[in-house]
């Protein structure tokens, strides 16, 4: 056995273990080079007052890879970039209802909103809550309907809210001399609540009714109860079939989840580009801001790669009177 070219061999080894070795250290070391804040970015104004109409010119410094702007408008706020809460919207709801069977009975269903029911999906819980009733705003099926979906149109709940409250949807199904007739049927679907904030897209809070969005609730009567049918989005359904002459009288719920109706879209989607990686850095970026008012604009400077990003925010107060 040649002990001598076993030997040369185990060295060659070594030494290549070690370059790698050393060469992983320095690749690592360069990666951690590569990616830093631009710690260099500066944006300035000349002055912080401006007149209606007037263009406002930032004066940018550094060279980041990208530079995007929230203009501070509403709508454009960066502190506001994502999902966020607005005192400012307008709350609406708007569904489909259709009935036929025992369509010369008064109309035997009331929608109710609460913002105080405890979750508690029991007749003990629905009960606890205070309801108000806002069957009255909205347009519901003749009692000659029959199978026609009517379009509630869209019911202002702004009175409603409380600030820092879920609110709860509820549709009551009472049964009206269930000795003497046969009842109605109802079938109520396409339900949206919606938030809509001024300078932002509308918010559907929820845009249909969903699996996990209501759930049943019995009072009274075993012959019949609310269903909740979830096939495609658009055909989910809270369906009361019409019950027989000389069933049990029925006072049947159908109680949604808590919704946060005062969430809206964030502004990150209006971000405007100033510059991109393939680009070079404007020495100014002008923004015309089209009424009255202090705006606080915002830059973000960024550099990255696919593992790392690094940025930094500059923030200018902006007057315009």
């Amino acid at each position: 056995m040649d002990y001598s070219s076993m030997k040369f061999n185990d060295a060659v080894m070594k030494k290549t273990i070690f370059a790698l070795s050393a060469l992983s250290l320095l690749l690592t070391a360069c990666s951690e080079k590569e990616i830093q804040a631009p710690t260099d970015f500066e944006v300035a104004v000349k002055t912080a007052k401006y007149n209606p109409g007037d263009s406002v010119q930032f004066n940018i410094s550094g060279d980041p890879d990208n530079i995007t702007f929230y203009s501070g408008e509403p709508g454009h706020e960066y502190d506001k970039r994502d999902f966020f809460s607005s005192d400012e919207g307008t709350l609406t709801l708007q569904f489909n209802s259709q009935t036929r069977a025992g369509a010369t009975l008064p109309r035997n269903i009331s929608v109710l909103i609460s913002t105080d029911f405890n979750g508690e999906y029991t007749e003990e819980g629905v009960k606890a809550a205070q309801w108000t009733d806002i069957t009255s705003r909205a347009v519901m099926p003749a009692n000659t309907a029959s199978n026609a979906d009517v379009v509630s149109g869209e019911i202002n709940l702004d009175d409603l809210k409380v600030k820092g409250k879920p609110m709860y949807v509820a549709f009551r199904y009472v049964s009206e001399n269930a000795a003497g007739t046969a009842q109605r049927y109802w079938n109520m679907g396409r339900m949206f609540l919606t938030n809509k904030v001024p300078g932002n897209v509308d918010f559907d809070i929820t845009s249909t009714i969903e699996k996990g969005y209501f759930k049943v609730v019995e009072f009274q009567g075993e012959d019949n109860k609310w269903t909740i049918n979830t096939g495609t989005a658009s055909s989910h359904r809270l369906v009361h079939t019409a019950n027989a002459i000389n069933t049990q009288p029925d006072d049947d719920w159908v109680v949604s989840r808590g919704f946060n109706v005062f969430q809206t879209f964030g502004h990150k989607k209006n971000a405007v580009n100033v510059k991109s990686i393939t680009g070079g850095t404007p020495a100014t970026f002008s923004w015309l801001y089209s009424a009255p008012g202090t705006y606080k604009a915002t830059f973000i400077a960024l550099n990255a790669d696919s593992d790392t990003q690094k940025e930094v925010i500059k923030e200018v107060w902006v007057t315009i009177e």
